[in-house]
């Protein structure tokens, strides 16, 4: 009697459209590994639409937080999974990441050069393709500058802005420049920034604009949201901040607003708030929650150690990533902490990481919260 056989199956044998909606639902770092399995997957992995597409569709579920010390930590805050991999080549000494911004997957980092102490180095990095471009210098660089990305219908660009026309080595230093990906070149645009305005590092590029929180000098108290619009290369208030706190910090919203999760120094209490659509004409903040109570962390140890990163993942919940700092005796340990809050109190507290360390320098490297993607380098 002959013996039956199952017919064989695999992936590669299902419709190609059955086999592009099971990749819109593929973390991108599965996609990345998946690339050089056939010429079919490599095609379509590498479709400009399908990318963009890709992100579109993931972008709310693929948030993923990155701080980056000795290595390279990537935290996935529902599974509470953290990859650690070696910082890149390219950011390895003379150059350090000084800070980082980012847009659709890819990060803006300037760089310090740690041999000419300059502090105005730029690159366009891709943590998930693991792809690096430097940027051509500006023709000055001060320690005074701002820089963001965004994009119009051009493609992405890159804004960086002083304050005030003065003069730097002989040279007038411009208010304002644009980096075209284009013509890998820098140009002047003829906006300049207000001299009362005075912006912080706090700052998110959302629906390809990027939004700082500013306040002016004669009402230092009145933090507002400051905004530069790269489709018509202007700087614009868009709405005051809701009452400001040592313990301020602006994120990203479902994408499309922004949020502020704050914290009393003093009482410890969270407050929470997110803005209407940025795409809405008139933006203001609400309160999305906010709790107060004698056991709550603190979500930061010192005005001026790093600040904690955070995405929402349920409804009146918010997932927090802070650095602290402990002594034990002698030692300085330096812990990374993974809180789950909500309206109702602290849901769930997990310890990531925790090094003893010589002095408090860990205390003052910030996270990042960015979004995998295959979105190639400009």
């Amino acid at each position: 009697m002959a013996s039956s056989s199952k017919p064989s199956w695999s992936l590669s044998t299902l419709p190609h459209e059955i086999i592009q909606e099971i990749f819109y639902k593929t973390p991108a770092e599965a996609l990345v590994r998946s690339k050089p399995t056939c010429k079919e997957w490599y095609a379509l992995i590498t479709n400009k639409r399908f990318i963009y597409q890709h992100l579109r569709r993931r972008r709310s579920q693929e948030e993923r937080f990155i701080r980056i010390f000795d290595t390279v930590q990537i935290m996935e805050p529902v599974t509470r999974t953290r990859s650690v991999s070696p910082i890149p080549n390219e950011f390895h000494p003379p150059y350090k990441i000084d800070t980082m911004v980012h847009c659709d997957g890819l990060m803006l980092c300037k760089c310090a050069d740690l041999m000419s102490l300059s502090y105005g180095n730029l690159a366009v990095w891709n943590p998930t393709t693991r792809k690096i471009k430097w940027i051509e210098p500006a023709e000055i660089i001060t320690s005074n500058d701002y820089n963001g990305i965004g994009y119009n219908s051009d493609g992405y660009k890159i804004v960086r802005f002083t304050f005030g026309m003065f003069e730097f080595k002989g040279l007038l230093v411009p208010h304002v420049e644009i980096y075209e990906f284009n013509t890998s070149s820098w140009r002047t645009i003829g906006g300049k920034v207000d001299v009362d305005v005075n912006v912080t590092y706090k700052c998110v590029a959302v629906m390809g604009n990027m939004y700082w929180v500013a306040y002016r000098v004669q009402s230092p108290q009145e933090d507002f949201i400051w905004s530069f619009d790269f489709s018509d290369e202007t700087f614009k208030d868009i709405c005051f901040c809701p009452t400001s706190y040592v313990n301020s910090h602006l994120g990203c919203f479902n994408g499309d607003s922004l949020s502020m999760l704050q914290q009393d120094q003093a009482s410890r209490q969270i407050e929470v708030w997110v803005s209407s659509k940025l795409s809405d004409g008139d933006v203001s903040f609400s309160k999305y929650f906010s709790l107060s109570g004698p056991d709550l962390p603190a979500l930061r140890v010192h005005a001026d150690a790093a600040r904690p990163v955070y995405c929402f993942v349920k409804p009146k919940s918010v997932i927090v990533w802070c650095v602290g700092v402990e002594r034990e005796g002698d030692k300085v340990c330096s812990c990374c902490t993974l809180y789950e809050i909500d309206e109702n109190g602290v849901k769930s507290k997990r310890e990531t990481e925790r090094d003893n360390v010589l002095d408090y320098s860990r205390a003052f490297v910030c996270g990042y919260v960015y979004v995998p993607s295959l979105i190639p380098l400009p």
